[in-house]
């Protein structure tokens, strides 16, 4: 009996799980719900299985509550194809029963109860008393204040439209008692950026006041600008608001842990900000929270480094110059000089590439892909994948029935060793690319069976160069 207790509660979850014939009932009554439609097999449910599962403890304590779901999708075929269901997992956010729209967060415990918290209740909290302004000041999200004469004015209704459609980037709070408008000292007509106060510094205002028309676009650029200042947070959630180029300092960046380690880069990043003309909007941000730049940078934690990253190239400062005001500014300086060379993950070049599936590393990608005397059929593939083990036989058939075509190459290159240019969306192995001779710049993604006839098949119907080989 102990043993059967133990068990219960060890498979015990406060996931609530959804069929097709509790569906509609159980979600009908819950203000807002976060659905998961997975497939027991896929890899990226069962590592989200367990993030999944903490943040359901959390927010079933929260007020208000969330309830979060989980629809096994190749079981409840029918609430997969109403839904649209077309990959593993998808999430979706639903309102007493009606779907509201894709979940677009973390998909981490701490992320995934941040996002929630945000979407449930009034997008905008009513501040009825000045202890409740004290204690939304308190926040450490960026927030915006609207302080009105009239919930009706033109200004209060785009200021609800605003927090309607971007609860998830800033939090919002408004008020119409005098008692607290006179408190806030704004006016009785305004809307107010009010910066995080982890965030606060002697060279820039932690305060702005929108002096712009009643629109809720106009608003929202407001906030997106101000957000981001002199020296912003880079995080996933906010990169969206920083344009590039961005010089970013990484390090092991935690402003509650260590608030003097993270104030003391910061306040140097921002005296260099406002001592410099430059086209270069300055970040510090946790390398840890970026695995995309670890990756394509090779950033270590525990480690300071800094990189400027534009909307294709990429630089990082010489792991020799350690981090320092003059050392950062001769980088910016180099940057705008355009002396600086372009950061490429990449492998060695290969001592010979004479085998019929031509072997692509970071240094030689254009050189290859980019020939505009052919067109190119690339996989990108990771050594590890079981998936591309099976292809590469295939592959390989492929690549020797297209040897005697000069106007085709058939390559490869490890997406894990190297860094693809950002056109080539490489999101799980192997993908499959096609890249036409006359348009280097929009790579077809290949979907279809991955049979040599099938693929030889594609080629020949997308190829832009002429035949010179009997298969084709």
């Amino acid at each position: 009996m102990v043993f059967a207790a133990l068990v219960c509660v060890a498979y015990s979850s406060d996931v609530v799980e959804l069929s097709e014939s509790n569906f509609d009932a159980t979600l009908g009554n819950a203000d807002l719900a976060l659905v998961e439609f997975f497939a027991p097999w896929c890899g990226h449910c069962k590592k989200l299985a367990p993030e999944y599962e903490k943040a359901a403890a959390e927010l079933k304590k929260s007020d208000p509550g969330v309830v979060i779901a989980s629809v096994d999708a190749t079981v409840e075929t029918s609430l997969g194809s109403k839904f649209g269901i077309s990959g593993y997992p998808t999430l979706k956010i639903f309102r007493k029963g009606v779907e509201s729209g894709p979940y677009e967060g973390p998909r981490t415990a701490s992320g995934i109860v941040k996002y929630m918290q945000k979407q449930a209740g009034p997008s905008s909290k009513v501040l009825q008393t000045v202890a409740d302004l004290e204690k939304f000041l308190l926040t450490e999200d960026h927030a915006l204040v609207g302080v009105f004469d009239k919930q009706d004015s033109p200004l209060a209704k785009a200021f609800q439209q605003f927090a309607d459609g971007s609860r998830d980037d800033f939090k919002f709070a408004h008020s119409t008692n005098a008692d607290v408008i006179e408190k806030f000292g704004a006016g009785n007509n305004a809307v107010v950026y009010v910066q995080p106060k982890r965030l606060n510094n002697k060279w820039e205002e932690a305060r702005a006041v929108y002096n712009g028309k009643p629109n809720s676009n106009s608003l929202k650029d407001f906030a997106s600008e101000k957000s981001v200042g002199l020296v912003g947070h880079l995080t996933p959630d906010t990169e969206k608001f920083f344009k590039k180029p961005i010089i970013v300092t990484f390090f092991d960046l935690d402003f509650t842990r260590n608030p003097s380690g993270a104030k003391y880069i910061r306040n140097r990043l921002l005296k260099l900000s406002t001592e410099i003309s430059s086209e270069l909007q300055f970040a510090v941000a946790n390398t840890a929270d970026f695995g995309q730049y670890q990756h394509a940078l090779g950033l270590k934690t525990g480690e300071t480094n800094v990189a400027i990253i534009g909307e294709k190239a990429k630089y990082i400062m010489a792991k020799a110059d350690k981090f320092n005001v003059d050392s950062v500014k001769d980088f910016a300086a180099q940057f705008a000089a355009g002396t600086l060379e372009e950061y490429i993950k990449s492998e060695p070049l290969p001592a010979s590439n004479d085998e019929p599936v031509k072997i692509v590393v970071g240094k030689n990608f254009g050189q290859i892909v980019d020939d505009t005397d052919k067109d190119v059929f690339i996989e990108f593939y990771a050594p590890w994948c079981g998936h591309c083990k099976t292809l590469a036989p295939k592959w390989d058939e492929l690549a020797k029935k297209l040897e005697g075509d000069s106007g085709v190459t058939i390559a490869k290159m490890d997406a894990t060793a190297n860094d693809p240019p950002s056109q080539f969306q490489v999101q799980g192995y192997p993908t499959l690319y096609f890249v036409p001779a006359n348009n280097k710049k929009s790579p077809k993604k290949y979907d279809g069976p991955r049979e040599v006839k099938d693929m030889l098949d594609f080629v020949k119907k997308s190829r832009t160069t002429k035949a010179t080989h009997k298969e084709l």
